[in-house]
């Protein structure tokens, strides 16, 4: 079940699993209804976690070119840190016509945090050529010049992430990061704390403005 690319072949051999495939955008809206708009599946909570995870696995079967179900899957297993289930299903989503935005910047952040920050650079900039206005594109090829070293392109593209309706207080935090690369540890801890005043309680941008305190840096 956890090999997309052999579950896929299977089911698009079966009339049967076809069969079940109708109206796939409700099945997952009912599959996502315990939810009740949250983002991640709190296990401590009132839904059953894993009953919506196999829920889910069971629509990416039944449904395996139904890319809204792929990339939903795609970000709860990322969630429960199953970064190779993750990447097969968003290979399978990247591997369907037109643009897939969203699934290209998790699946690059992916690659960034595995050290292929080569093939993200790709993937973003091909997504870039078809969906030029998606702020999260711009944003992760932020990150991906950061970890090259590539301050000034980085800069720039979360110049355009902004521009392009990315969260202010996310867009401030990673101009903390090249701040602090460079040294400018007061500019960081000033673009932290306007971080956490946008998102506060965050714990990566408290532990950064934290650090730079202990260090002597003032806002």
């Amino acid at each position: 079940m956890f090999v997309l690319v052999g579950v896929t072949s299977c089911a698009a051999r079966s009339p049967l699993v076809a069969q079940l495939c109708v109206n796939p955008d409700a099945k997952l809206a009912t599959v996502l209804e315990p939810l009740g708009g949250n983002a991640e599946c709190d296990s401590a909570g009132a839904v059953d976690c894993d009953r919506l995870h196999r829920a889910l696995d069971h629509l990416a079967v039944v449904c395996p070119a139904h890319s809204p179900t792929l990339l939903v899957d795609a970000v709860f297993a990322y969630q429960r840190q199953q970064p190779a289930r993750a990447q097969q299903l968003l290979d399978a989503v990247l591997a369907q016509p037109a643009s897939h935005p969203d699934a290209a910047v998790l699946r690059a952040r992916i690659a960034i945090e595995e050290g292929n920050v080569s093939f993200a650079r790709r993937l973003l900039e091909q997504q870039l050529q078809l969906t030029p206005d998606h702020s999260g594109l711009h944003e992760t090829s932020a990150a991906a010049f950061y970890v090259e070293g590539r301050m000034n392109d980085a800069a720039g593209a979360l110049n355009m992430a902004e521009k392009l309706g990315a969260p202010r207080w996310r867009v401030a935090y990673h101009r903390g990061l090249i701040e602090e690369a460079a040294g400018r540890f007061d500019a960081a801890l000033r673009l932290y704390e306007e971080a956490l005043k946008g998102h506060p309680g965050w714990p990566v941008a408290e532990s950064r403005a934290k650090a730079l305190r202990a260090r002597g840096a003032t806002p």
